[in-house]
């Protein structure tokens, strides 16, 4: 559980472009406090201060990471996508004759 959380944790920083240290900050923590708890062991009030920096939900940080992400090309248009839900309103929103 200990590797969903760390990797979540990152993945949802690097999607806000902010980096660790600047989570620690956010959440009154020392950098390496947050780094000890994404390795394991995080208390409850360490993953609650943690959601509330990123401004999610603390489920949200345990949910599996979607297995979709890429690239594609639509009408002579790239778009990038980062979960089956994005993917699908890319494709929504830009509908092409040759898909």
């Amino acid at each position: 559980m200990e590797n969903l959380l760390s990797d979540n944790v990152k993945r949802i920083c690097k999607e806000r472009k902010i980096q660790l240290k600047e989570l620690a900050r956010n959440m009154d923590v020392d950098p390496a406090a947050l780094t000890r708890a994404l390795r394991g062991n995080a208390r409850l009030d360490t993953m609650q201060k943690i959601a509330s920096a990123l401004d999610v939900s603390l489920k949200s940080l345990f949910e599996p990471m979607d297995d979709v992400e890429g690239f594609i090309r639509v009408n002579n248009r790239v778009h990038k996508f980062n979960s089956r839900e994005e993917l699908e309103e890319i494709l929504t929103k830009n509908p092409s004759k040759n898909l």
